[in-house]
């Protein structure tokens, strides 16, 4: 693996399917504020906060109301977190084959940091990352490339030594800013990039691409 020095994954819709955790809990916000919100397709991976403050701008709430309405989603997410089957079948053996390959991994998410720990705890992931950033870390969410920054600031790898694995265009566009070299998996998302290396169906799939471009 010689090409790389650190492989960061997202995590929503990379690692795990919370999406129809995250997409309940918003719809519950929205009911709560009494307007109709996005898609979830179209806030997927921006920050609790980014997609409050913008979507309920319009009410002018009070910087208290901000904070108890992205308190409010976060929690109803966590709790439906704790219950709902959301790891993809192909995760844990991908993580597995880039571990044997003694290839250092991180996660890098628009989560908040409680929400992200509560989902690699439940699920056994976290064992397998060495950095962890999530929402408090950075003041700018995807497609700033802000995240992938930090991320190999605390690895103390240069980005172009780094692999990025995203499903979204804001996460494949942020990690290309950095100036690592990314791919996407399930979502068929892709970029005309000289750094971009391709979509992939699934990690089982991203990983023999990995250990390929190594």
């Amino acid at each position: 693996m010689a090409a790389y020095e650190l492989c960061v994954f997202d995590m929503d819709g990379v690692l795990v399917d919370s999406s129809g955790c995250h997409r309940l809990a918003y719809e519950r916000l929205w009911q709560r504020c009494g307007i109709h919100g996005p898609a979830y397709e179209a806030i997927a991976g921006r920050s609790t906060d980014e997609v409050v403050r913008a979507v309920t701008a319009r009410l002018e709430p009070s910087q208290r109301q901000l904070d108890e309405w992205v308190a409010f989603k976060q929690q109803e997410a966590r709790t439906l977190l704790t219950v709902e089957p959301i790891v993809y079948e192909d995760t844990l053996p991908a993580l597995r084959a880039l571990q044997a390959r003694r290839m250092p991994m991180a996660v890098a998410t628009g989560a908040s940091r409680a929400t992200a720990e509560l989902i690699l705890g439940r699920t056994a992931l976290h064992s397998f990352f060495s950095v962890l950033v999530t929402a408090e870390d950075v003041t700018r969410g995807k497609p700033d490339p802000e995240i992938y920054r930090c991320v190999t600031g605390r690895a103390g790898v240069a980005a172009p030594r780094c692999i990025v694995v995203e499903d979204s265009l804001a996460g494949i566009d942020a990690g290309l800013a950095c100036g690592a070299t990314v791919l996407s998996v399930r979502t068929g998302v892709v970029r005309d990039h000289p750094a971009f290396l391709g979509s992939f169906a699934d990690l089982r799939a991203a990983v023999v691409q990995i250990g390929t471009a190594a």
